[in-house]
């Protein structure tokens, strides 16, 4: 157990570095203003006005920063009990998941910052307006919106298992002052706060990361054979790591926050060196906790009776014989990877409304409230979730089911966004693709379980609900099956839809074609009548 004392002071500790240095980017952002001949009046919806700090970041912060903001403190739980149920398959699956998104970026990134047409881009949704319109604007909003708020639950109910689990406290100790603290910093500074932070964040996390893993390997106490047990190559393993690759793709491309480092790059040779940077950052990162919770299950057995019950603390499990220096470093670097990715978060959710703030004739103060409102609504219900997750164990401790029920909505709608890059697709295309993901998903509960509620819980993976088939999550083949489906049903109905809907266009033009020209010819000549 850590002391009291000793938790207060790493909390805050973290929390008063962070928020000093938002106070040091504020003065950059209102001295970049003042350069443009604007003041701190124009100071507008969290200094998103600032072009979103669209363009000035180099390589090193870019990879820094993708690195800070994927790798939250989920990764303490979920990559080890990957490690654990999957074994090898499920431990690369898990890092190479983790880091191919930033490869998406760097293909993809370059592409959507050339067709953004006007000054002021902050994220996806922006584009997918002026492609798509706004109906499907608003869906993806919503879908982002969504899948940004499970992963912030995810993360506060992380940290605030650790904090009663390490130093007898309670979790809102933790979820509260994090809460708070980067909802403010990131209203007043927006994203130029997440940016800086981040770089300190992944300096930091690199040498924690080094110190803790190096720490939990010594002192290993395994018996013969029981690691050739856990580190096995099976099918199971395998059909983990094509679920979690497709589900971080699709996840990542609504994370908005993630959006907004792509437009901050300097330039496209910027934005590909920061996403390899941080994709090697990200994979190294996650291997090493994958192997962590394999080596903690090889331990495991090793021991007359079992203590590893819940999977997800099989890093933790490593820490039990460590003294309590080395478990303040573990508390650290939770609390700082929680931090790095809950400000992104938080500029994620802000990036959502920024354009629609900007163009509305809102004062400073009423942008900043209007921002400081939505941000309000969003983190209260996830506090709320968080801290009743925490008085469950099961339901707490499952990150990765956590992540894929999000997941699973965002991958439904990927295909047809990307899809948005052809010309020839179109709104009621990409439409009926989103749709028929969603009756993908609920039609293969309906057809397995033979009910109507069945279908729903699908939605779920079966996670949750009546339903209680013996393997659910990540664990059951079923849901390799939906992830890879869904690309293919969902991009296939929106370019038939696009296809019909273009072919009815011209039959129309050609059909309108054919009766003017009828028309003409059948005209008689006035001219010569009258003579």
């Amino acid at each position: 157990m850590i002391s009291q004392t000793a938790t207060y002071v790493i909390i805050f500790s973290v929390l008063f570095v962070y928020c000093c240095l938002s106070g040091v980017a504020a003065y950059f952002v209102i001295t970049d203003l003042r350069k443009e001949g604007k003041g701190a009046r124009d100071y507008k919806f969290g200094a998103h006005v600032s072009r979103s700090a669209s363009e000035c970041q180099g390589p090193v912060s870019l990879g820094l920063s993708f690195f800070a903001s994927a790798t939250g403190a989920w990764v303490l739980f979920a990559a080890p009990e990957v490690g654990i149920l999957s074994g090898w398959w499920g431990t690369l699956g898990c890092a190479l998941a983790s880091a191919l998104p930033c490869a998406m970026f760097a293909v993809l990134g370059p592409i959507i910052r050339q067709r953004c047409g006007g000054d002021f881009v902050f994220s996806l949704t922006d584009w997918v307006r002026e492609r798509f319109g706004r109906p499907l604007q608003l869906y993806l909003s919503l879908v982002s919106i969504f899948y940004m708020w499970v992963y912030l639950v995810a993360e506060l109910a992380s940290v605030g298992n650790l904090i009663r689990d390490m130093a007898g406290l309670s979790p809102l100790v933790a979820l509260l002052p994090v809460s708070i603290s980067t909802m403010v910093y990131t209203s007043l500074v927006g994203v130029h706060a997440s940016l800086l932070t981040d770089r300190l964040q992944g300096v930091t996390m690199v040498i924690f990361i080094i110190v803790t893993v190096v720490a939990c390997s010594g002192g290993l106490n395994m018996a013969e054979g029981k690691w050739d047990e856990v580190s096995t190559w099976s099918d199971a393993g395998f059909e983990s790591l094509v679920t979690l690759v497709l589900a971080l793709l699709g996840a990542e491309l609504v994370k908005m926050g993630t959006w907004q480092r792509v437009y901050a790059a300097q330039s496209v040779a910027a934005l590909r060196k920061g996403c390899l940077l941080g994709g090697v950052f990200i994979f190294v990162t996650m291997f090493l906790f994958g192997l962590a919770g394999m080596l903690a299950e090889a331990q495991d057995r090793s021991r007359p009776e079992s203590s590893l019950v819940i999977k997800s603390l099989g890093f933790f499990d490593l820490f039990a014989s460590q003294g309590e220096v080395m478990k303040c470093f573990v508390l650290a670097l939770a609390l700082i990877m929680l931090t790095s990715s809950v400000d992104s978060l938080q500029t994620g959710f802000i990036s959502v409304l920024s354009k629609d703030i900007l163009i509305t004739n809102f004062t400073r103060l009423q942008s900043l409230i209007a921002g400081q409102a939505f941000l309000v609504a969003v983190n209260v219900p996830a506090i709320i979730i968080a801290f009743k997750g925490t008085k469950d164990p099961k339901l707490s401790f499952s990150i990765i089911n956590l992540f894929l029920l999000a997941d699973l909505l965002a991958l439904s709608i990927a295909m047809p966004i990307l899809m948005g890059l052809k010309p020839r697709m179109t709104q009621n295309g990409a439409f009926a693709g989103c749709f028929a993901g969603l009756l993908l998903i609920m039609g293969f509960g309906w057809a397995e379980f033979g009910t109507f509620m069945a279908g729903l819980e699908m939605f779920t993976l079966m996670a949750l609900g009546n339903t209680k088939p013996p393997e659910v999550g990540l664990g059951a083949g079923r849901t390799c099956i939906i992830f890879v489906l869904l690309p293919i049903v969902s991009g296939v109905v929106t370019y038939f839809i696009s296809w019909m809907e273009r072919f009815a266009e011209k039959f129309s033009d050609n059909c309108g074609t054919a009766e003017v020209g009828a028309i003409e010819v059948g005209e008689p000549d006035i001219s010569l009548d009258a003579s």
